[in-house]
């Protein structure tokens, strides 16, 4: 009696175990089979292109990076080039990049840039072929790492200022490639990229109504500073910050729970307001005027109490809401308010604080569930015992330890999470929280649930909040400095490119 095989191969009893379970697993032997008889049945001029076209569409791996091939179109110092990926045994041009405003240099002789420019449109090519080429497109997390060195191979200087921007314009055009080469938004594409990585640290699909339902829960809250210390306050620590936090679901509320094209822009308005409205407050009383120097707002004299509640109604007159969407964030920064000789904390000006004293204090300012993130509430010497106390007390409150960009490796058990300042460009930013996050996640608190977004990274990364978004542990997004309303439009208006392509995905259904 014949022997069922398990590959589909004649005698395959005969091959190894390994090389038997490989062919079955991958359906070799019926793919192939398949591939022949449509060669058979049709009899191309090309037997051997058309047996690739059709074993190619087995496949599933992300389209390649072939080449960079120059746009004869325009002008040569404009460095522009179609991205050539293969996908499926084909070679197509999938989108153009430009690179001459970060690696042509302007020449007053029409000749040497004339010369000039054409060995840099080879040099960008051979540099691309040398560190791209067979690179899949979803490899998007080491892209950084093969940028290193560009500017010193296309102009022959190893200038730090001309490497990052050489690899911020390269990696931000890379990340539109290849979501145009596997059909996917910027969101859809960065999840994808970085699941591979750390799948149990991605955010879930943000694609149709459905997901936005699903999402109602889990949109990060947009965080700015309202008042501070130091100064004319009554506060001791000079980078204390009392923050509001907003969530874009602050918005929907007021529009039938969904979300509407111009949310992040009106987002920004909100926060905006808020502020204008701390010192509008602090004006209209000559007790509290001189708080307002230069456009930033000082903390209260009766300290940390009512310098919240301000911040608080503040931001719900901004709203015109009491929202549940919102709530408090606390930068203290405490090594600043440590007395070293007595061995306590001044956080407020006269009142000196033992470290349970400090707990006591911290959880009643959280009592009534207003505000739920501190920062640096206490020194490095006495984080973790603080943490653990408060956490005791106030077990739903998040303490966060910033360590800047040097994030050290966690040794034993945390009660507390770590915050995340971003890496200079897309790709390595999201490597530094595929490395963190899972390290972090075991040991710790997590990694990112409170991540520093400051004005530089939101120009020089223009995907930067879909990458941040594409982050499941990511809760707080702290923005310390005002930003430019020209730059507010232009990120508002990739969040809009994210609803399009949901509405699309609705009326295609």
């Amino acid at each position: 009696m014949a022997v069922e095989s398990s590959s589909g191969i004649r005698n395959d009893v005969l091959l190894p175990d390994a090389v038997r379970e490989y062919i079955s697993e991958h359906k070799l032997e019926k793919v192939v089979t398949s591939a022949l008889n449509c060669v058979i049945q049709h009899m191309p001029e090309d037997p051997y292109a058309r047996l690739a076209e059709e074993l190619s569409k087995s496949s599933i791996s992300a389209p390649r990076y072939v080449a960079l091939r120059p746009d004869t179109s325009v002008p040569r110092k404009l460095l522009q080039f179609y991205v050539v990926v293969a996908t499926r045994g084909v070679n197509i041009r999938i989108q153009k990049l430009s690179l001459g405003h970060v690696l042509c240099p302007a020449h007053g002789d029409a000749g040497v840039q004339g010369r000039d420019e054409e060995k840099l449109v080879s040099a960008v090519q051979d540099y691309f072929a040398r560190s791209f080429q067979d690179v899949y497109v979803d490899d998007f997390l080491s892209l950084h790492e093969k940028c290193i060195g560009m500017a010193a191979h296309c102009l022959g200087t190893a200038e730090e200022h001309l490497e990052l921007a050489a690899s911020l314009a390269l990696t931000n055009q890379l990340l539109d490639a290849g979501a145009a080469a596997m059909n996917l938004g910027s969101l859809d594409f960065l999840q994808h990229a970085l699941s591979k990585s750390v799948p149990d640290f991605v955010s879930p699909p943000l694609r149709s109504p459905s997901d936005l339902s699903n999402w109602q829960g889990r949109w990060p809250h947009f965080a700015v500073p309202l008042l501070q210390g130091g100064g004319p306050s009554a506060l001791t620590p000079t980078s204390l910050r009392c923050c509001v936090a907003l969530s874009p679901m602050a918005l929907a509320e007021a529009a039938d729970g969904q979300l509407s094209f111009g949310w992040l822009a009106r987002l920004f308005e909100v926060l905006k307001g808020a502020k204008a409205e701390v010192i509008k407050s602090l004006q209209a009383d000559k007790a509290t005027a001189a708080l307002v120097v230069d456009g930033n707002s000082y903390a209260l004299p009766g300290g940390l109490v009512p310098t919240l509640q301000l911040a608080q109604k503040a931001l719900e007159s901004a709203l015109a809401s009491d929202s549940s969407k919102v709530h408090g964030l606390l930068i203290v920064n405490a090594e600043e308010a440590w007395r070293e000789e007595e061995g306590v904390y001044e956080v407020e000006t006269g009142k000196q604080k033992t470290l349970e004293e400090l707990v006591d204090f911290y959880a009643e300012l959280a009592e009534d569930g207003w505000l739920t993130t501190f920062v640096n509430p206490f020194r490095e010497a006495d984080v973790q015992a603080g943490a653990e106390l408060l956490r005791a007390r106030r077990p739903e409150i998040k303490l966060v330890q910033d360590y800047g960009l040097d994030v050290p490796e966690p040794v034993e058990e945390l009660a507390f999470s770590c915050a995340w300042h971003l890496a200079q460009t897309l790709p390595s930013a999201l490597r530094q929280y595929a490395e963190q996050a899972t390290t972090w996640q075991e040991v710790a608190d997590g990694f990112g649930c409170c991540v520093y977004l400051d004005a530089q990274a939101l120009e020089s990364m223009p995907a930067i909040l879909e990458a941040l978004l594409a982050c499941a542990g990511v809760q707080v997004i702290y923005m310390p400095e005002e930003i430019a309303d020209d730059l507010i439009k232009q990120v508002s208006h990739r969040q809009d490119e994210v609803l399009h392509r949901i509405h699309a995905a609705e009326r295609n259904v």
